[in-house]
């Protein structure tokens, strides 16, 4: 039944109510000349297709390629929202590894399933093709949705995730404020060309460098977005230079970047800020080997991507989603719904 609704015509529900074109289009303008039983019974043909048109199941296609803990925290909630909403949204689930992703993978997935997907959700770094194969699949008619990291070059519908840049500028204060004063370096800790990396660098040094010039920040390492990659370069850099003041680590790996201050015993000396509430970074703030980390509430987003698909297709405006930037201290930072 659901399919004889697709592209619904004027034409068509005049056929399903035995009147005219003319009468269905003056029902939908609420003009006048039509009996009051004709306009009941156009009324509940157009209820029915909303009906149909809200619960008709969705078949979403996610993408999603980041660190093992956002993965499998991304993951969970995806499962969790998708069963309670009765089964009416189906996700086809891609979930890659930062270290081990090729641009190429997402590219043919997206492009393999145009005729087959309702929707797209996508946490990916920038890429020219994967953006050229999000356009083509936003041609269709088709929302997609970019999810914490934006690809604004790629037309895609929305984007649903906090303000990155305003989450640096977060950073930066918390680390101005922890120093107490002091002058001296500060190391980021870098990963993948993200969008959502590239706005909280920009908004990171933005506010120092505007407001707070003695502070330096010295240069970059990169991650990968693992812990044993985190852990190598930060080491390094703390035996080539000694510790800077404060490390803003920008991407994953938070457990690498503690284990190397404590390795080189410079653990209460180095204000430590990073992003993501998980069970590992909870254990560093807890420990208060971090002095910080940056957190969102990935469940309401992954709610809003939902929404925001459905509204789609019931012809509602679509808008991005800022979410709040949620600061985490060993004191706010309880293990509720931390699951990994």
């Amino acid at each position: 039944m659901k399919d004889n609704w697709k592209n619904i015509s004027i034409k068509k529900i005049a056929e399903v109510a035995r009147v005219g074109t003319a009468t269905v289009d003056r029902v939908l303008h609420n003009r006048k000349g039509v009996n009051e039983k004709t306009k009941k019974r156009i009324l509940s043909i157009l209820s029915d297709i909303s009906d149909l048109k809200n619960n008709s199941i969705k078949k979403i296609v996610l993408c999603c390629e980041s660190g093992p803990s956002y993965n499998n925290t991304l993951k969970y909630h995806v499962e969790m929202i998708t069963k309670r909403r009765n089964n009416n949204i189906i996700i086809d689930p891609y979930f890659i590894p930062a270290k081990k992703f090729k641009p190429s993978y997402f590219e043919k997935i997206i492009l393999n399933k145009f005729n087959e997907s309702d929707g797209l959700i996508i946490v990916s770094q920038e890429d020219t093709n994967i953006e050229r194969a999000i356009q083509k699949y936003s041609e269709l008619k088709k929302p997609v949705i970019t999810l914490t990291s934006d690809l604004p070059n790629s037309n895609r519908t929305a984007y649903v995730g906090c303000d990155q840049s305003a989450a640096g500028s977060t950073v930066a204060k918390l680390t101005v404020n922890s120093l107490n004063k002091k002058k001296g370096k500060i190391l980021m800790v870098m990963s993948m060309p993200y969008q959502c990396q590239q706005e909280r660098e920009l908004g990171f040094k933005k506010i120092l460098r505007t407001n707070f010039p003695k502070i330096i920040i010295n240069e970059s390492v990169y991650s990968l977005d693992t812990s044993e990659e985190s852990y190598k370069h930060v080491k390094r850099y703390i035996k080539n230079n000694g510790p800077p003041l404060g490390i803003y680590n920008i991407s994953g790996g938070n457990i690498g970047v503690a284990e190397a201050i404590k390795d080189t015993s410079y653990k209460n000396e180095v204000i430590f800020i990073g992003h993501e509430l998980n069970k590992n970074s909870k254990k560093l703030l807890d420990s208060e080997e971090m002095s910080f980390v940056i957190g969102h509430d990935v469940k309401l987003e992954v709610e809003k991507c939902f929404s925001l698909i459905n509204d789609f297709y019931n012809d509602k405006p679509i808008n991005n989603y800022k979410s709040s930037i949620l600061i985490y201290t060993k004191y706010n930072c309880l293990d509720y719904g931390l699951i990994f």
